[in-house]
């Protein structure tokens, strides 16, 4: 019983800690259920740390790598591309997730610079659903991003932009796949006896990754509380993997977990992503 309270204990507290960390939301206009006219970006549902700018006659939403917007998209018609105006000064990308961020994969877009000027481009959708109601979440990628409007087509519609772009994972030689692939981060906050670590694993690649697997040394200490992510305890090691809903990393996107440590542990701790 004792057991059962501490983890009940150690989510409660990973609930606030998700809370208090959470990023200022603005509720802006209402439910977009029309997805299939022009939406202009910053009448977003909501609005995750996202800016609304106005230069000359063009009202649009700048986004920061991380920020994100959602709405509620009623997609009756189908869909099957998604056409987007937006101005870039670096290589970004944009990715919509299902119900919350690091949720099921909707659509992945890697976007070029446009030398200064909002352009208007159509994507695949490479990850079409069997069904047509979603709360879509929309994050910005590792560089600045303006989003000016947007909107789905439909599968009865033809294509305005006839080079539609594909959206697909792109093909990267041996050598490459080598050098680059998910990477680790782990930020350590240490009190008077255990703390607190927050594990961030980034996808480096080209292509979305499928699984992931970090193993925690075992020391002075015990891991008795966890959050997003599963944990089993193998010989020396504490083994993390994902869960349903973080185990795919689009390119250039993270997924996150955590856990309490209590304990010794010195000014650090083992670990490595396999």
């Amino acid at each position: 019983m004792k057991k059962r309270l501490s983890h009940i204990m150690c989510a409660g507290l990973a609930i606030c800690m998700i809370f208090t960390l959470a990023a200022p939301i603005t509720v802006r206009a209402e439910k977009n259920y029309d997805a299939y006219s022009t939406t202009e970006a910053e009448d977003a549902h909501y609005l995750y740390d996202c800016q609304v700018k106005t230069e000359d006659d063009t009202t649009y939403l700048a986004m920061k790598p991380n920020d994100t917007f959602s709405d509620y998209y009623c997609l009756d018609r189908g869909y099957k591309s998604f056409e987007l105006t937006y101005r870039a000064k670096t290589p970004t990308s944009l990715t919509a997730r299902i119900y919350r961020e690091g949720g099921p994969s909707f659509m992945y877009i890697l976007l070029e610079p446009t030398d200064g000027e909002f352009v208007t481009k159509t994507y695949e959708i490479q990850y079409p659903r069997d069904r047509y109601y979603y709360d879509l979440i929309f994050s910005c990628g590792r560089a600045d991003l303006e989003i000016d409007s947007y909107r789905f087509i439909a599968t009865d519609e033809e294509n305005v932009d006839e080079n539609v772009e594909e959206t697909e994972d792109t093909p990267v030689s041996q050598a490459a796949s080598e050098e680059k692939g998910n990477t680790i981060k782990c930020d350590v906050n240490k009190w008077s006896n255990g703390g607190s670590a927050n594990v961030v694993i980034t996808n480096e690649s080209n292509n979305t990754s499928e699984g992931w697997k970090v193993k925690v040394k075992k020391g002075d200490f015990k891991i008795d509380c966890f959050w997003s992510a599963n944990m089993v305890e193998e010989d020396d090691y504490y083994i993390f993997t994902p869960c349903d809903w973080n185990k795919s990393i689009c390119p250039g996107d993270s997924v996150q977990f955590g856990f309490n440590i209590n304990g010794n542990f010195g000014d650090s701790i083992d670990y490595t992503l396999e």
